[in-house]
C-alpha cells in the first residue's frame, strides 16, 4: 500500500527527502509522549515556566520557549540557574546546590499543575486504545518518574499502555534516543519497526535518532515550522489518521498470519515501570 496523504487537513504529508519510510512499512508496536500529545499539560508547563521567568527577570523569549519545550524538568533547570545564579561560577558547589534548589522549585510546581487538573488531548486516548487492542504500546516522556506514574494512572492510560519510561529510567532524557530505545526494548520491538508520536523537537529528535519512524501533532496545523517526522497531523480524530491506523493494523495481522497462529504467549512479557 502506499500513503501518500498528509495528515494535516485529512490528508497526510511525507517528508521523503528528511524521514523515508517504505511504502509497505507499518508499526509493530508504538510509543507516545505525553506532554503536549496525550495530555494538555505542556500548555500549563509552558505558563508556568513563562511565570517564573518574569519573577526572575528573565525575558521568556519565543525561542527560549522553544528552546526548553519538551525537555526534561532537569534541562529546565539547569537552564534557569544559568540565568539565576548570581554567585561566583568557579564554586562548583555552591551553583550546583542553586541548581538542585532550582529542580526542586519546579518539580513542585509541576505536581501542582498536574495535581490541579489538565485535559486530556482530544481524541487521544481512544487512538491509543485502538493500537494497544493490536500491538504492544508505551509512553516515553521526560517527567521524572513520579509524576509520570501519576499522569499515567491519574489520566487513565495505565491500562492501555505495557509500560512507561521516565527520564529517570535512562542516563539521558529528550533529545537523546535512550528514551524511546528502552520504550521499544520493554515492548520487545526494535525500534525500526516503532511508531512513535511527538510534538516537540527535542522529542522528535530523539526519536528519530532511536530510528523509529515518528508522525508529529500539530494542532496549529503549521507544518512548515514542525520538526521533521514520517507525517504531520493536527486532530487525533482525523478520518485520515485512523485511515493510516487501520491500514497498519491490517499489514500487522496479516504479517502475523503468515508467520502462523499468533497466541498470547507470543507477546512479550509485561514490563511493570516502576515497583
Amino acid at each position: 500500500y502506499e500513503i501518500s496523504a498528509c495528515l494535516v487537513g485529512s490528508e497526510m504529508c511525507i517528508r521523503d527527502s528528511e524521514h523515508t519510510v517504505p511504502d509497505n512499512w507499518f508499526p509493530q508496536c508504538a510509543v507516545f509522549d505525553c506532554d503536549g500529545v496525550l495530555l494538555d499539560s505542556e500548555t500549563a508547563w509552558n505558563r508556568v515556566q513563562r511565570e517564573l521567568f518574569q519573577q526572575w527577570g528573565i525575558p521568556f523569549t519565543p525561542d527560549l520557549e522553544e528552546r526548553l519545550t519538551g525537555l526534561s524538568a532537569h534541562d529546565v533547570a539547569a537552564a534557569l540557574a544559568e540565568f539565576t545564579y548570581a554567585g561566583d561560577m568557579t564554586d562548583t558547589a555552591a551553583y550546583s546546590a542553586h541548581v538542585q534548589a532550582t529542580l526542586g522549585e519546579l518539580l513542585e510546581i509541576e505536581a501542582q499543575v498536574i495535581s490541579a487538573g489538565v485535559e486530556l488531548i482530544p481524541g487521544a486516548q481512544r487512538f491509543l486504545g485502538y493500537l494497544s487492542e493490536h500491538m504492544p504500546v508505551a509512553v516515553a516522556s521526560n517527567s521524572t518518574a513520579q509524576i509520570l506514574d501519576v499522569k499515567m494512572r491519574t489520566y487513565g492510560y495505565a491500562p492501555l499502555v505495557r509500560t512507561w519510561v521516565s527520564s529517570e529510567d535512562v542516563p539521558h532524557g529528550k533529545p537523546a534516543p535512550d528514551m524511546y530505545i528502552e520504550a521499544a526494548r520493554r515492548l520487545g520491538c526494535d525500534p525500526a519497526d516503532a511508531l512513535t508520536v511527538e510534538d516537540s523537537a527535542a522529542g522528535a529528535q530523539a526519536a528519530r535518532d532511536a530510528g523509529t519512524k515518528v508522525l508529529i501533532y500539530v494542532p496549529d496545523g503549521d507544518t512548515a515550522s514542525a520538526p521533521a517526522g514520517y507525517g504531520y497531523f493536527e486532530s487525533f480524530t482525523d478520518p485520515a489518521l485512523w485511515d493510516a491506523a487501520r491500514i497498519w493494523v491490517a499489514a500487522l495481522e496479516g504479517a502475523r498470519a503468515a508467520e502462523g497462529a499468533h497466541s498470547p504467549e507470543d507477546e512479550p512479557p509485561l514490563v511493570e515501570a516502576h515497583a
